[in-house]
């Protein structure tokens, strides 16, 4: 996508805050910021110290030596480091943390006196991650975004990266939106109930302590909390269950005289044009069965022809971002009384011919058959089986397969059938309606 002239005129000359900067979406973003608006005045990247390396070399092992950054760093060619390091920041924090985990009180001011837009990425999207690390980034790691964007002098905007899955309805229909808050049981609550799980989350952990489980069992009990939790007020998985706790925390702070943007992508997949096609970073949305094709290990699965499957290249995602980004900001004015909330959906059209996700396997089927995979542990590739229904699905496993330890084509299928069922059994096509 092209952008016209005032999209990258407006970003000319901003300071923006990048969070979650390693992540697959914030390092496009950074990318096609840097590619198509290079007059932008600098950006300030937060990352999270993985290891005892500095700022600058986490930036250039995890974002700017990417494969990613290959065109933009041709355009520059021997200026390419000079270019970064007049651009970028690094900045070591975790929005876990209050004030980001920052301690540098000097660079600290330095931020709250420059930076005009803030851009929150991080996130983790494992489904079944445990309940205190999912509480901690994607629920309160929302709030110290937040708390910290407050504080700057010259802020002009907030834009927060969620996630499409928050919506958790179940009919098979067209379905309008309700507020988040009000969905939850406690819904005139939903910031006490935010409190509760917190201390709820805190009491278990501390009870596998005492208990003195190994680190293993004590993962696996945080694990099932964040399943049980999530599913106990109705969403699939603790992923999207404190994603939306997360966006609940923003909303008083909508009430602003700045524009805090919400938006939601749908499955995120590789690159479909920019800055060149097919770049992807780990395993994204379906991308996971694609791979258990082509490694001959996912023989039958859930799914029947009406099956859904929204996914979208993460280059559209980043472009749709940036617009929703100007947008807001041009039309600040619009939205300073806090009367609308800035969401926006980002994924396929539900007014051209829907993603099939029998069709996508069976063109993954295809292209393995003619472009088979080398390497170890590749098994034979066979077009999987299809059922309509978790139960079919699990008594074809238990009437045809010992599964034992070993066995792990049927333990992957299994594992891989339970993550998506609520996704791909799904019917219905979700709206939303704003505020006019």
């Amino acid at each position: 996508m092209e952008f016209n002239g005032s999209i990258v005129q407006s970003l000319e000359n901003k300071i923006i805050l990048v969070t979650g900067a390693t992540g697959y979406l914030a390092k496009l973003f950074v990318e096609k910021l840097l590619r198509v608006q290079p007059n932008v005045k600098h950006l300030f990247l937060l990352l999270r110290a993985a290891d005892a390396s500095s700022p600058t070399q986490r930036l250039n092992n995890d974002v700017t030596g990417k494969e990613l950054f290959r065109v933009l760093r041709e355009k520059r060619g021997l200026g390419f480091d000079y270019f970064i390091s007049e651009k970028v920041t690094p900045i070591f924090g975790d929005v876990s943390l209050e004030n980001l985990g920052i301690e540098d009180s000097d660079l600290e001011k330095k931020m709250h006196k420059e930076i005009h837009l803030v851009a929150n990425f991080a996130a983790t999207t494992n489904f079944h991650e445990r309940y205190d690390v999912a509480l901690a980034v994607n629920t309160m790691g929302a709030k110290h975004v937040l708390d910290f964007a407050e504080k700057c002098e010259n802020l002009e905007m907030i834009l927060h990266v969620s996630t499409a899955f928050v919506c958790n309805a179940e009919m098979p229909e067209v379905i309008l939106e309700k507020p988040l808050s009000q969905i939850l049981k406690e819904s005139s609550k939903f910031l006490y109930v935010i409190e509760e799980e917190k201390k709820l989350m805190q009491h278990r952990l501390d009870g596998l302590k005492a208990e003195q489980v190994s680190k293993k069992q004590e993962t696996a009990a945080m694990k099932e909390l964040g399943l049980e939790r999530a599913k106990f007020y109705g969403w699939p998985n603790t992923y999207a269950f404190t994603k939306a706790l997360g966006e609940m925390i923003i909303g008083p702070h909508l009430k602003t005289n700045f524009p805090v943007v919400i938006v939601r992508p749908t499955g995120v997949t590789g690159t479909y044009r920019e800055p060149f096609p097919g770049w992807i970073e780990g395993f994204k949305a379906l991308d996971p069965m694609v791979v258990g094709v082509g490694r001959g290990k996912l023989p039958c699965f859930l799914g029947d022809y009406e099956s859904l499957f929204d996914i979208i290249p993460g280059d559209m995602v980043v472009n749709a971002i940036i617009v929703a980004m100007v947008n807001a900001k041009a039309n600040s004015h619009i939205y300073s009384d806090g009367d609308d909330n800035l969401i926006y959906h980002i994924s396929s059209s539900a007014h051209r011919e829907p993603t099939r996700l029998i069709k996508l396997l069976e063109y993954a089927y295809d292209y393995f058959c003619k472009n088979p995979l080398m390497g170890r542990d590749i098994g034979e590739i066979v077009k999987p089986v299809f059922f309509p229904t978790m139960s079919s699905f699990q008594e074809h496993v238990h009437n045809n397969y010992v599964v034992t330890m070993k066995e792990d084509i049927l333990l992957l299928a299994k594992r891989l059938a339970e993550i998506y069922e609520p996704y791909i059994l799904f019917k219905g096509v979700q709206v939303i309606f704003q505020n006019a």
